[in-house]
């Protein structure tokens, strides 16, 4: 059985391997969780509304992708089909 010392040393010794994250770390995410969101719920609303929607949308995406890798992600393809549909664009106009 263990003594109450020996709970402590390994308890002391768990937490030392596991990184915490810190509340600023978490606070940080927060916001930018908070303010992302607000700007593509802004955005869809701007797409129905006369407004700047999709740059509206572009920009709650991009502040996502500070934090959540899912969000860059979804930002790079929706580069890249943006990209493509202005090459395909450009070349049939030629």
């Amino acid at each position: 059985m263990m003594r109450p010392q020996d709970t402590q040393q390994f308890d002391r010794a768990r937490t030392r391997e596991m990184p915490r994250v810190s509340a600023v770390k978490h606070t940080k995410r927060l916001l930018v969780l908070a303010l992302g969101s607000t700007l593509i719920a802004a955005g869809l609303v701007l797409l129905v509304l006369p407004g700047p929607g999709i740059a509206v949308l572009f920009l709650g995406l991009t502040v996502l992708s500070w934090e959540f890798p899912a969000a860059k992600r979804l930002l790079f393809k929706m580069k890249m089909k943006i990209k493509h549909l202005r090459e395909s664009r450009s070349r049939s106009r030629s």
